[in-house]
């Protein structure tokens, strides 16, 4: 087996997994029982469900299917690449910015690789990231963390009015500011010999995977438990499409639990314990983002709310916390993973664009706080 090469090519992984193990040693055995184990479960079958949905629709063409429409229709490269950035910013209100990032990277690439724009794919990746992250700012279930704070407006007293106000002016920034990065897209005439018309496989199969779809996003906003979701997808996968399971990039679900570990073990550290009581004296917001960065938002939402008060604080902290670090919020994860997954990916020039978009995001959303607050 080539350790050096699967380290490199599941970097995360390897890094998330020494971070639990070493979270493990700093804490009692008794301690890590305790953990919330079942919230982690409910995030890694959702996950799940994506991962074999997107699976499911590629062996059935249809995201080269849309790809094909999408492109026949586009007459520029900057046309193109707006329509692939906002589709996530959109999708991202309703159906979760996770959600909606395992729904148009896979759709993107796709469509970008027909149009012979590869060379586009990482600035419009990193970009729909964005995308995604700013438009689930905006409701309740956008996002996890904003659903936790949101489930605890009785406990505070905040009104579903006095909650979006918050949120409305990183939301517009952050969309202004989306927008002008897009704008750095060159502009040139998309000029594709797409051949004949791709046609769809299994269109039977495609509509039960649509129907499955609909079934997700139903259990993301809470109609019905997860649990039950799990079994009919799995079911309905083994019975009409058992190859897609050797499609899934299973390494994302363990990433996932692995910073779930790592995370629950920082917060039962007692010196640790103590810095973070100090800091959100000092300012939560600023501390929310700080401890984003390696715990990533969700996680750093459940550490932080107790501490203060501040409930508006620790919320937009969270959610401009989720700019920084490729583990400041799982939705950088999941897009770094889905582009990671293709042939000629370079870790390096993606990190490099990241950081540099992530940059101008803390930069112009840290003040917006500050200026609205």
């Amino acid at each position: 087996m080539d350790v050096i090469g699967f380290v490199k090519k599941d970097y995360l992984l390897v890094i998330s997994a020494i971070l639990a193990v070493i979270s493990l040693f700093l804490v009692p055995f008794d301690t890590v029982l305790t953990y919330n184990y079942e919230k982690i479960l409910e995030t890694i079958c959702t996950l799940l469900f994506f991962l074999l949905i997107v699976a499911g629709l590629k062996e059935c063409n249809a995201l080269n299917k849309l790809a094909h429409k999408a492109i026949s229709s586009m007459k520029t490269t900057r046309t193109l690449c707006l329509t692939l950035i906002l589709l996530p910013f959109f999708c991202a209100m309703l159906f979760s910015n996770d959600v909606s990032l395992l729904t148009f990277v896979p759709l993107s690439i796709t469509i970008l690789g027909m149009a012979n724009k590869r060379g586009m794919i990482i600035i419009v990746v990193v970009l729909q990231t964005v995308a995604a992250n700013v438009g689930s700012y905006l409701t309740p279930f956008g996002n996890p963390h904003n659903l936790y704070i949101y489930n605890l407006g009785d406990y505070y007293g905040f009104t579903f009015i006095e909650y979006e106000c918050a949120l409305i002016p990183i939301v517009a920034v952050g969309a202004i500011t989306l927008l002008a990065l897009s704008m750095l897209i060159k502009n040139e005439p998309l000029d594709v010999e797409l051949g004949k018309e791709i046609e769809l496989k299994d269109k039977k199969v495609l509509a039960v995977i649509i129907a499955l779809f609909i079934l997700a996003i139903i259990t993301v906003v809470d109609v019905i438990p997860f649990y039950i979701t799990l079994v009919i997808i799995v079911v309905a996968f083994i019975l009409m499409m058992p190859s897609v399971f050797r499609k899934v990039n299973y390494s994302i679900l363990f990433i996932f639990f692995f910073l779930f570990l790592f995370a629950n073990g920082l917060t039962n550290m007692e010196a640790v314990y103590q810095v973070i009581s100090d800091l959100m004296s000092w300012d939560p917001m600023l501390t929310t983002v700080m401890t984003s960065q390696v715990t990533s938002n969700v996680p750093s939402t459940i550490l932080l709310q107790p501490f203060t008060n501040d409930w508006a604080a620790v919320l937009v902290g969270a959610d401009i916390g989720g700019f920084g670090t490729p583990i400041a919020s799982m939705a950088s994860i999941i897009s770094l993973k889905l582009y990671y997954e293709e042939e000629d990916a370079s870790l390096k020039k993606y990190l490099k664009i990241f950081f540099a978009v992530n940059i101008v995001m803390l930069m112009v959303l840290i003040p917006t706080y500050y200026i609205f607050d």
